[in-house]
């Protein structure tokens, strides 16, 4: 089983997401938006079969499991509303109409 491990950690003044090699962010709602960045992420790749799990890590520079997929609800309560906001539906207008040329009738004149 591959391992999906997400470190959120705060970097100068932003925080941002870790995996591997990578690093992701900065988010702009803080701490909160990469947990629920992580934790979103982290459940998409247990649903795939990884051993998902995100880590916080201090000040002191330890890390410390916060969330892993299996063992843990979806989404779990201490992170901000994992929803996604659809748009608004635009008002209904009425279309103009098709200006595309007639079609002559059969046997019509042109």
């Amino acid at each position: 089983m591959a391992h999906a491990h997400y470190l959120v950690v705060q970097h100068g003044t932003g925080w941002f997401i870790f995996l591997e090699k990578f690093r992701y962010g900065p988010f702009p709602s803080g701490r909160n938006g990469a947990l629920t960045a992580a934790v979103q992420a982290a459940h998409q790749a247990g649903k795939d079969g990884h051993d998902a799990r995100v880590s916080l890590r201090a000040v002191d520079g330890t890390a410390r499991t916060v969330w892993s997929f299996g063992a843990d609800g979806y989404p779990p309560r201490w992170v901000e509303p994992l929803r996604i906001m659809a748009p608004k539906q635009r008002p209904k207008r009425p279309r103009p109409a098709v200006l595309a040329p007639r079609r002559p009738e059969p046997g019509g004149t042109p």
